[in-house]
């Protein structure tokens, strides 16, 4: 009901203004004037409530700006805090709510994980690398994410906004590989003796340094 609440108030407002005048003016009247006034009720009823079905059908909330997205978007990016604030701004888009949730969500899960392996293991070294390159493919995703949403924006056509949510829900299922390796890392190196987290031939770390590569491969051949 929230997200039609605009609509509501509409027709409310609508339905006000028929009261007021058949009750406050001369127009009962005069059968003309009674006739005319109707029509014009019914005009703005239909206009308004077709307005609002169409900008719910196009995934947009009436009266929202055209562009959520700008260059001062891009300008405000310096810390993880400033990816983080402008996804969580984007669950209240209708159009990639449910992708900036997952966002949202796997960036918290990959600060808890990066805890964790602080803590269980002994040392930086190899593992603090690998953390800051998980973190640097979730802001890359994050980047991705927030250019696709502008060009969204300006998108009109269902097939064209399928196509760029398709995009986006490949960048979070990106973000699940990656994480699902930091996980398997996790694990391993919990079960392991401090001697053996030294090593560098751990085979969930070689994964996720391999998952961690072929993400790079695949965005050095992409034309986002």
């Amino acid at each position: 009901m929230k997200n039609n609440m605009g609509q509501i108030l509409f027709n409310v407002v609508i339905a006000l203004f028929g009261v007021f005048l058949f009750k406050a003016t001369p127009v009962n009247d005069s059968m003309l004037l009674s006739i005319l006034a109707i029509i014009t009720i019914a005009a703005l009823l239909s206009f308004g409530n077709y307005y609002f079905v169409k900008m719910a059908a196009l995934g947009k909330k009436a009266f929202q700006p055209s562009y959520i997205i700008d260059e001062n978007t891009f300008e405000s990016l310096h810390e993880p805090e400033d990816y983080l604030n402008v996804m969580k701004d984007l669950t209240d888009y209708p159009l990639c709510r449910l992708e900036a949730i997952k966002i949202v969500e796997q960036w918290n899960s990959f600060i808890k994980k990066s805890g964790t392996l602080d803590t269980i293991s002994t040392s930086g070294g190899v593992y603090e690398l690998v953390n800051q390159d998980v973190q640097a493919v979730m802001l890359n995703n994050m980047t991705m994410f927030i250019k696709r949403t502008a060009i969204m924006q300006s998108s009109s056509k269902s097939e064209e906004i399928n196509a760029h949510k398709n995009y986006l829900r490949m960048l979070t299922s990106r973000n699940d590989k990656v994480l699902k390796d930091y996980t398997d890392l996790l694990i391993e190196v919990s079960q392991m003796t401090d001697s053996e987290r030294d090593s560098t031939e751990i085979k969930s770390l070689k994964l996720i340094i391999d998952s961690i590569h072929d993400y790079k491969t695949e965005i050095e051949s992409e034309d986002v």
